[in-house]
């Protein structure tokens, strides 16, 4: 059986994050769709490596009971949802720290003369949706686009996933109810 798999990142339950999660969350049960859900705060997660987990790298190898968890539901999934804030114009340390702690050789890739090749070519699509105190151009034009770049660009794309696309409501501080509504309302047509 696959499914979408949901990687939320976000330790306040009264954030526009959480508002977003319970809108994917009702969005997958409204078209039927089977889900997991990561809650990678919840689940009291990680993400800094230990002297112990770290010799294991080069093999491929975890020691984290919830790395085990993550990557048996990768396995399965056809697709992966990440909803998380944007910090600094980058990912959460914890994001971050999923990234480099599940997607381990041999599961999630291959290294190659070249560069990677990805093992995890059954998940077809990523998307990743973020809020952000910066507008979404100032962090796509000016800051470098870590998002779009760095994570989809080259770490998801690198573990074998073809589709992939961002959708940041940015400016959350300026943002009003109307206009935190008409992002829930079109992510709709991405999830």
């Amino acid at each position: 059986m696959s499914f979408t798999t949901v990687i939320y990142a976000h330790p306040y339950e009264k954030s526009f994050n959480h508002g977003i999660l319970q809108r994917v969350l009702q969005l997958l049960d409204a078209k039927g769709e089977a889900y997991r859900l990561i809650d990678l705060y919840a689940d009291g997660f990680n993400p800094a490596y230990t002297k112990a987990e770290l010799a294991l790298f080069n093999q491929g190898k975890a020691l984290d009971p919830l790395v085990l968890r993550y990557q048996e539901i990768l396995q399965q999934t056809d697709r992966l949802i990440f909803i998380f804030p944007v910090w600094w114009a980058d990912l959460p340390a914890i994001v971050k720290g999923f990234e480099d702690k599940v997607f381990l050789k041999t599961l999630a890739y291959d290294a190659t003369p070249t560069g990677v090749k990805g093992r995890l070519t059954h998940i077809k699509e990523a998307v990743a949706i973020s809020t952000s105190t910066a507008p979404t151009w100032y962090l796509k034009w000016v800051s470098g686009n870590g998002i779009g770049r760095a994570m989809l660009g080259h770490t998801i794309k690198g573990i074998g996933v073809q589709k992939r696309k961002w959708l940041n409501f940015g400016n959350i501080d300026n943002s009003t109810p109307a206009t935190r509504q008409a992002f829930l309302d079109k992510l709709e047509r991405h999830v």
